[in-house]
């Protein structure tokens, strides 16, 4: 017997000029999937965690307001309520931590300031405006001066108010966040070695455990 012949393919050609907005639906190649190592057509990947966006782990800061400026005590807070003594620092995020401030009855301030100085409010109305001088505010509330400090340094946008809620003051040395300066936990007791100079951050050991 005679053998078969071959059958020829009823596809044509494209030319050379076709490109594939012209080219009729016979003439484009076929669509095929993509197989990779690791990866199973048809089956959606779940996209990789961003790890810019991983869960924050915020450790508590243990300060002693002893003897210490009220301003230059407040500007040594804010980077720790802000984050910024963290490698993974971030503007838009808010990286900061707890900060735990004792003894702040017990800040001094500087020069005339006890007089001189004025914390103006207005009621809204007309002749409204009314002053308090610093002597006066320690006097109705001893913590009310380095709060103030503090939230007029933090910068102004909206994480404000949630890092004023990490900063807590106590007018004595007793404090109730004994659970959460414990060894093995992210607990440190930030000391000042010079005025200028940031918070040196000291991890609690056992004996220092309340």
């Amino acid at each position: 017997p005679t053998p078969a012949k071959p059958r020829l393919s009823t596809r044509i050609a494209p030319p050379s000029n076709w490109c594939c907005r012209t080219m009729p639906a016979y003439a484009r190649p076929r669509a095929r999937a993509i197989e990779t190592v690791g990866r199973s057509v048809g089956r959606r990947i779940r996209p990789r965690a961003d790890k810019m966006f991983e869960d924050i782990e915020r450790a508590w800061h243990q300060v002693d307001g002893y003897g210490q400026v009220c301003g230059r005590l407040a500007s040594k807070l804010v980077p720790l309520l802000c984050g910024k003594h963290k490698p993974t620092y971030q503007p838009q995020r808010d990286m900061g931590d707890y900060v735990v401030v004792t003894n702040v009855a017990k800040t001094v301030h500087t020069g005339k300031a006890l007089d001189q100085k004025r914390y103006y409010r207005h009621s809204g109305y007309a002749g409204g405006l009314s002053y308090v001088t610093l002597r006066q505010l320690i006097a109705s509330n001893p913590l009310e001066p380095l709060r103030r400090a503090v939230y007029g340094m933090l910068p102004k946008n909206k994480l404000r108010e949630q890092r004023m809620r990490r900063l807590r003051l106590y007018p004595g040395a007793e404090h109730s966040h004994g659970a959460q300066f414990k060894p093995g936990l992210p607990a440190f007791t930030a000391e000042f070695d010079h005025k200028d100079s940031p918070a040196v951050l000291r991890p609690v050991t056992r004996d220092e455990t309340p």
